[in-house]
């Protein structure tokens, strides 16, 4: 029987006459790398959003660890386990390498930063940062300004800060967005890494990342789950092949 971490049901979202999520379902396997997929504008990060808790969900139900989260705002879900990256790289440019990752390592411990210390000079930012950098490779660029990375080491930067919250379920959303394929290739390789160690949700429009990387997919069209299934079946499903994929 399969152990499922993320269980929506029906979810529905409407910005007006557009239906975001529409009656939406979908399950994702613990420690499975599940990847959502559809063309722009089927709903994709609508769909992160409501997870999130970002974004309040019309109707329909969100059960984590079979407990229904749907009325849990952003705190909650992150202390239930939830992380997430963004489309948009959200790191502080202003800030050292070392001094973003202090920052999340003490949001992870639910510091309310009333201090007058350096944040690097906590005990559990010391205690964890260079293995926190290490991870994501970026314990020789520590002392860099965020703002002088390239781009696929902010996307690195960023999965390590939503890391260092040790979240059961990561929502990663369109991170090889703008990379170029050295930056893709690095990204990729940090995902196989944490395979088996979390589950993620990939949101990805580079068809040769999902299927590199996916156990499952999941395909959304107009805020619809028309498929879901393994790689190999998803890559032979006709209705997909005609919604998203194209006719061979």
């Amino acid at each position: 029987m399969a152990d499922y971490i993320l269980q929506v049901r029906n979810l529905c979202k409407s910005f007006g006459a557009v239906q975001a999520s529409a009656n939406l379902s979908f399950s994702v396997e613990r420690r499975n790398i599940h990847a959502l997929i559809g063309p722009n504008g089927a709903g994709k990060t609508t769909i992160v959003n409501q997870l999130s808790g970002e974004l309040e969900q019309d109707s329909g139900s969100i059960l984590f660890n079979s407990v229904d989260i749907s009325s849990y705002p952003v705190y909650r879900r992150v202390a239930a386990g939830l992380g997430r990256s963004f489309q948009i790289t959200s790191v502080f440019d202003n800030l050292s390498v070392a001094e973003n990752m202090a920052l999340a390592i003490l949001a992870g411990d639910g510091h309310n930063y009333r201090f007058w210390n350096h944040a690097c000079n906590a005990a559990s930012v010391k205690r964890e940062l260079a293995a926190a950098l290490s991870r994501v490779d970026l314990i020789d660029k520590a002392d860099r300004s965020a703002g002088a990375l390239s781009h696929g080491e902010k996307r690195q930067l960023e999965v390590g800060m939503a890391l260092v919250g040790k979240p059961e379920l990561l929502m990663l959303d369109e991170p090889m967005a703008g990379l170029g394929a050295g930056g893709t290739v690095e990204l990729m390789k940090l995902i196989r890494q944490l395979k088996g160690q979390m589950t993620i949700l990939l949101v990805e429009h580079d068809m040769d990342v999902v299927f590199a990387l996916a156990d499952r997919i999941s395909v959304i069209v107009y805020g619809a789950c028309i498929a879901s299934g393994s790689p190999e079946e998803i890559r032979g499903n006709p209705e997909v092949q005609q919604a998203y994929l194209g006719e061979n």
